[in-house]
């Protein structure tokens, strides 16, 4: 439940538990007055507030109370969907980045279809990095095509036989206080889409080819998803980019 909502349903329970209390302190002062037997002569100390007052009184406080409090959440969270809104499309809680992989499968029928590693591909600039095991050829969109093509591909090639291993990645991007961390792995593998229009953060990919009965049996006692990847894999690479635009006139 968020703290607007709390605030509202808890509005009409205060006033309630309020006049309950009150009501209960009320009845025995006038039982008081009425065993003294006073209750037509001279009053003692200070009058009570009438019933209905006091509760008008109550309903009043407690409103004015809770919409300053509302206030006071809209106005943070309003605030934290502005900072955030370049990344997120101005909806707080959207994910920084989108990622699909595609297998070799995928490719079929596709726009894709007969492509090879390090081929170039229409509408995007090809990159080559290496690191560690693998080869990264990553493909980012030129500016005609941004917005309707993902602005980044990347495509792995492992320094050795990966036919019988299974695929695995983890992904981490940063854009200033926000964060975006993912992992995931199975099956034969050809491509990552990471959709990241409005995005200016950095992005840390490590992709791992694994052994998928090594990882399911001998490493039990390794909680950490990436652990695991780490200690099955035989070959592993990481590529690390700064997806912030240039400035004007550069």
């Amino acid at each position: 439940m968020t703290p607007i909502l709390a605030v509202i349903f808890a509005a009409p329970l205060v006033i309630g538990i309020t006049v309950l209390i009150y009501m209960f302190y009320y009845r025995r002062m006038i039982n008081k007055r009425l065993a003294k037997g006073n209750i037509s002569g001279k009053r003692e100390g200070r009058p009570m507030m009438p019933p209905i007052v006091f509760i008008l009184v109550t309903m009043i406080c407690v409103s004015i109370v809770a919409t300053l409090l509302v206030i006071v959440f809209a106005v943070f969270v309003g605030k934290n969907i502005v900072s955030t809104g370049r990344s997120h499309g101005g909806f707080d809680g959207e994910s920084l980045i989108h990622i699909r992989t595609i297998s070799e499968d995928d490719m079929d029928d596709s726009f894709f279809e007969g492509y090879k590693t390090g081929d170039d591909i229409a509408g995007y600039t090809m990159h080559k990095q290496e690191n560690g095991d693998l080869t990264f050829y990553y493909y980012i969109v030129n500016g005609n095509m941004q917005g309707i093509l993902p602005r980044l591909i990347v495509v792995s090639e492992a320094s050795g036989d990966t036919s019988d291993l299974c695929h695995g990645f983890h992904i981490k991007a940063k854009e200033g206080l926000r964060s975006f961390d993912m992992s995931g792995s199975g099956g034969n593998h050809n491509m990552t889409f990471i959709e990241c229009t409005e995005f200016e953060g950095d992005i840390k990919l490590t992709e791992y080819y694994y052994d998928e009965d090594v990882y399911n049996s001998a490493f039990d006692d390794l909680t950490s998803y990436e652990e695991k990847l780490d200690a099955a894999a035989r070959y592993k690479g990481t590529l690390e980019l700064d997806m912030s635009y240039p400035e004007p006139g550069y």
